[in-house]
């Protein structure tokens, strides 16, 4: 038996005119021009700044394997020199500046001088340090007992520098009571003590000058750091913790930093200014120290 049904034309798709098929391509190109130079730029950018934060680990692990030997401290050249055998200081706490630190963890082979100068880094002068000396350095006092190379330089602002990261500032009284933090400041924290929210190493910022109303830094628009991972107005950097963690961070302050001010408050800490509110002393303050001591006075970082 034959069913009998009205039959059904398909339809075939209408094909585009040549015209329809120029405004598309036209389309599609202009979302490309708009689009190409941004995916180039985060793509090459994304890239330094993986490899700038393995290298922010790197001195990390390198500082903590220093600790497992030195009573859980990070290195102090001030104890590691107290003859004046590497470095001639009347004040033995002057050595713990940021080029004396690294290059003790560079003389022990623990990183190279690579690892110090960032992938990103904007500042010309800024460069890696090829004439290292590991054994007999000759800018030493006596070259046969010195313990770090002293040539290794920090201080980009008179001639050529040897290092991209921050530190924190080493300051405080190694003879207090341990249990005494307030003089011991932050070398309670410049020790391995696991604390997560502890920053010690990092790409570098600009000069901060204080804070606004709402505790975010205040600090110029034309320093070259910031072109290191953010933008001409705004700083993003690589920051290492005291349990080896590194966190991409996006903001100078984030929130989860915090420091006790003197109201009993806690605020969030702002990496690159000793906040003068701060009751206990321990606020992160990371920078490239050129000049150093035992009170935060003594200390001096440069920026650019």
């Amino acid at each position: 038996m034959a069913l009998v049904g009205k039959a059904v034309r398909s339809r075939s798709p209408r094909a585009l005119t040549l015209v329809e098929l120029l405004i598309a391509l036209f389309v599609l190109v202009l979302i490309l021009i708009v689009l190409l130079p941004s995916i180039g730029r985060t793509g090459h950018g994304g890239s330094r700044q993986v490899k700038c934060a393995t290298q922010v680990r790197n001195v990390i692990q390198a500082m903590t394997i220093f600790a497992q030997s030195n009573r859980d401290r990070y290195p102090l050249p001030s104890m590691l020199d107290v003859n004046n055998q590497t470095v001639f200081a009347e004040n033995q706490r002057d050595k713990d500046t940021s080029n004396h630190i690294l290059s003790v963890l560079v003389f022990d082979s623990s990183i190279s001088p690579e690892i110090i100068v960032s992938p990103s880094e904007s500042n010309g002068s800024i460069k890696v340090f090829s004439d290292y000396q590991n054994n007999n350095p000759k800018a030493a006092v006596n070259p046969a007992n010195a313990v770090w190379d002293p040539a290794l330089r920090c201080d980009f602002t008179t001639g050529e520098g040897h290092a991209s990261y921050a530190m924190l500032m080493p300051n405080g009284d190694t003879a207090a009571p341990v249990t005494d933090s307030q003089a011991r400041a932050r070398l309670k924290t410049w020790s391995n003590t696991f604390n997560a929210l502890e920053a010690v190493v990092g790409n570098r910022g600009p000069r901060v000058t204080g804070r606004d109303k709402n505790g975010d830094p205040i600090y110029g628009t034309k320093s070259n750091t910031m072109l290191i991972h953010g933008g001409r107005t705004t700083w993003e950097g690589n920051v290492g913790y005291n349990d080896n963690h590194v966190n991409f961070e996006t903001r100078m302050n984030p929130s989860e930093i915090t420091y006790r001010s003197a109201d009993g408050k806690k605020k969030a800490d702002i990496f690159y200014f000793d906040e003068p509110d701060d009751a206990d002393g321990l606020n992160a303050y990371l920078g490239v120290w050129v000049k150093a001591g035992t009170l935060p006075s003594e200390f001096k970082g440069v920026h650019d």
